[in-house]
C-alpha cells in the first residue's frame, strides 16, 4: 500500500477519486494552458469538493505525476500476473508496454502537447528505479537510457498517429535496445 507525501493511506477506494480528479483535469488540459485551469473549476467539473482535492494533492502537477504513477502501478500489476511476456527488456514484454500504453495514448499526447513531457519521463524513471533496479544487474544510467528511448519511441509513435503495429514497433526498440 502506497501513502502520498502527507502520510495518506492511498487505497484502491481513494484511486478511483483521484483518477476522477485526474482524468478531469486532462479534460480540462485539452482546452487550457495548465496555470489556465483553475481549482474551483476543476473539483466542480470532477464532482469533489475542495477539501477533497487538497486531502489528496497540493497542486495540479502532483495530480498529473500521481495519474502517470497510478498507470505505470497498473502496468506492473498487470505485467505480474503475466506469464508469457519475459523479462521487462524481452520482445514479448515490450510489445505488452506498447500495447497496454496504447490505450492511455490520447491522455499522454495531451500531457505531450502541454509541455508536461517531465511527468512521463519521471514516473517511466521512478518505474525503472522501483521495480527494475532491484532485479536486474544494470546502473541506473543504463535503465535511465533505456527509458529515455522507450519513452521518447513511445510519444514519436504517438504524434505519428500509431500507424504502425505495436509488433513493429516493439521489434525496432528490442533491437537497438536489448540490455540481456
Amino acid at each position: 500500500m502506497r501513502t502520498s507525501e502527507d502520510g495518506i493511506i492511498l487505497t484502491e477506494k481513494n484511486r478511483h477519486i483521484r483518477m476522477c480528479i485526474a482524468e478531469t483535469l486532462i479534460e480540462l488540459l485539452e482546452k487550457k494552458e495548465l496555470d489556465q485551469i483553475k481549482i474551483t473549476e476543476l473539483v466542480k467539473r470532477a464532482s469533489v469538493s475542495r477539501m477533497t482535492f487538497y486531502k489528496y494533492y497540493k497542486s495540479k502537477l502532483e495530480v498529473l505525476n500521481d495519474y502517470m504513477y497510478e498507470l505505470v502501478n497498473e502496468y506492473m500489476e498487470d505485467s505480474k500476473k503475466r506469464t508469457d511476456i519475459g523479462g521487462f527488456h524481452e520482445y514479448e514484454h515490450i510489445c505488452h508496454c506498447f500495447y497496454f500504453f496504447q490505450r492511455f495514448s490520447h491522455n499522454i499526447q495531451i500531457l505531450i502537447k502541454a509541455d508536461l513531457y517531465s511527468i512521463i519521463i519521471n514516473a517511466l524513471n521512478n518505474y525503472m528505479d522501483e521495480y527494475v533496479l532491484p532485479n536486474y544487474q544494470r546502473t541506473k544510467y543504463d535503465l535511465y537510457y533505456y527509458a529515455g528511448a522507450l519513452c521518447n519511441t513511445y510519444i514519436q509513435w504517438i504524434e505519428f498517429g500509431m500507424k504502425e503495429s505495436p509488433e513493429y514497433i516493439s521489434s525496432i526498440v528490442y533491437k537497438h535496445l536489448s540490455l540481456s
